[in-house]
């Protein structure tokens, strides 16, 4: 009995932990880039003596990389979506085949 009650938990904790990481790859994917871009645009302008060109323009293109990380996330998920949709369908029609 005690075997019955763990299998769903040990199909559900891996689907958990599997979304957990999507959820911080966003969090990354969109952070590193911004943050990434302010630190090297600072340091390059304490070298160079610009004031702040390099920070600024650096985190304009930290935000613009991050956000088309983000994109691609998006994008990628909606494939992955549209694969399971049509293996399910495809599913589904093998079953409705097979019961006529």
């Amino acid at each position: 009995m005690n075997d019955q009650e763990d299998q769903p938990t040990e199909k559900f904790l891996p689907g958990l932990i599997r979304e957990g990481i999507g959820a911080l790859t966003i969090g990354w994917d969109l952070a590193v880039p911004i943050v990434g871009g302010v630190l090297v645009g600072h340091f390059l302008d304490q070298w160079l003596g610009t004031g702040y060109t390099f920070t600024l323009g650096l985190l304009v293109l930290g935000v613009m990389i991050g956000y088309y990380n983000l994109s691609r996330l998006i994008r990628r998920l909606n494939r992955q979506d549209e694969e399971k949709k049509r293996a399910r369908d495809r599913l589904q029609e093998e079953h409705d085949k097979d019961e006529r």
